[in-house]
């Protein structure tokens, strides 16, 4: 159910690097000095006209607890606001396109999902679930917010009083009475579900189970289990272990990303990923058509991915190694585009043309524009942008807001510092 902050908050990456432990750049340092004043004089600019819409990339620096706001017509940084929070995996497939209308940004964070008007950046709900890991998903008509909880394939394999992991459905609808109360759960054993992504019709989502194996159909509503399917066998040593997917725009295909290893933080069997291609034209009867593996050219095991709404491409998050290519008629990597640095998630601008990549550790968002299947463009973001999300509202403008993202990025401690998940050990979540 909706609930208030907590005080203190674990950390959940116990490997984490702070982006300011060699100090503050002088570039940025410089930078800030001109934004403070700038913000101050200019509050506004942005988001004057409340009724403004345009599309829209909202990027969460999770080093500096600000989003930054970007133009995907120009391309261009328009401002960043400090919230307090971040989101490494924010809702972000659908009610995100330029025909829609949905203005709540859904933030995975330690302990739950906060919900974050996009137009005056205020939290208006937060869905207390208990547990560290959250990945969160709306269904495309905006009525229902599903959240995959407990999973992550560092995992305890074998603890000695495991608890229950679980899936929640939540109550979407900003008109709602009961906007952002949880209306369903469905409690499963120590199984790691640990993604969601959902059909285009919204009739079924998808939940990969990375300790039990499993591709878990669930139905929306009723919300229930449909189906539990193997995940097939692994390409090496050790254990499949999915653990991310992603379903295509028409619910031809479901891509899955594999550890290919062992659970735990320090596997005796390294994960070295590999990437799987499930038909759900059946939605309740998954088959595998394709796997890729490091054999066929996958450089990197993969983090996360997002497919073109044509189904021609799907674009790997390989950290390490950059933005995996994959051909989706021959299922085999035709590319691997360098992004300046690493990278563990992106999201599509509101006309998906163009694919918005934050990158860690080089303080910029990588633009690929599908149609040439390229890097076309790097923008400035804050401290090690992570998560994205698209949309078409502008939000309004803040100076207080940007004046403190200016601070903060400086290094300057501001507020509590929640934490998120981050499946890297440079993803910094203070």
């Amino acid at each position: 159910m909706a609930g208030s902050r907590e005080s203190n908050r674990p950390q959940l990456n116990p490997n984490m690097k702070d982006p300011f432990a060699s100090g503050v750049p002088r570039r940025r340092v410089l930078q800030t000095s001109g934004a403070v004043g700038a913000a101050s004089a200019l509050a506004g600019c942005i988001g004057d006209d409340a009724d403004e819409r345009a599309p829209t990339m909202f990027v969460f620096n999770s080093g500096d607890r600000t989003v930054s706001i970007i133009d995907t017509e120009n391309d261009e940084l328009l401002d960043s606001f400090f919230i307090d929070t971040t989101a490494s995996f924010p809702a972000n497939q659908y009610t995100t396109g330029a025909e829609n209308d949905y203005d709540i940004a859904w933030l995975n964070v330690s302990n739950g999902v906060r919900g974050f008007d996009q137009v005056s950046m205020e939290e208006v709900a937060y869905i207390e679930t208990g547990y560290g890991p959250n990945y969160p998903n709306v269904t495309p008509d905006g009525q229902h917010l599903l959240i995959a909880s407990g999973g992550t394939t560092g995992m305890e394999p074998d603890p000695q009083d495991p608890e229950n992991h679980a899936i929640f459905r939540v109550d979407a609808d900003p008109e709602s009475e009961s906007f952002g109360e949880i209306t369903g759960e469905i409690e499963t054993a120590y199984v790691g579900p640990c993604d969601m992504t959902l059909g285009p019709a919204g009739e079924y989502a998808y939940v990969v189970d990375v300790a039990d194996e499993t591709i878990r159909v669930v139905r929306v509503d009723p919300f229930e289990n449909a189906a539990l399917v193997d995940a097939g066998e692994p390409a090496g040593e050790g254990n499949v272990l999915p653990f991310m997917c992603t379903a295509t725009f028409d619910g031809q295909y479901l891509l899955v990303e594999n550890g290919e290893g062992e659970l735990g933080s320090e596997p005796e069997i390294e994960r070295v990923g590999s990437e799987s291609v499930w038909d759900i034209s059946d939605p309740e009867h998954p088959e595998e058509v394709a796997k890729i593996t490091r054999d066929d050219g996958l450089p990197a095991p993969p983090i996360t991915s997002e497919i073109d709404p044509d189904n021609e491409a799907a674009y790997l998050f390989t950290p390490g190694a950059g933005v995996t290519v994959i051909d989706l008629d021959n299922y085999e990597v035709v590319d691997t585009l360098d992004i300046g640095g690493s990278a563990i998630a992106g999201a599509w601008g509101p006309h998906r043309e163009k694919l918005y990549v934050p990158v860690q550790d080089a303080d910029h968002v990588a633009v690929i524009e599908h149609a040439s299947q390229s890097v076309i463009e790097t923008i400035d973001a804050g401290e090690a942008p992570t998560g994205a999300l698209g949309g078409m509202a502008r939000p309004n403008g803040d100076a207080v807001a940007s004046v403190l993202a200016s601070f903060s990025s400086l290094g300057v401690s501001i507020g509590e510092r929640e934490a998120t998940f981050c499946m890297e050990d440079h993803c910094y979540c203070g």
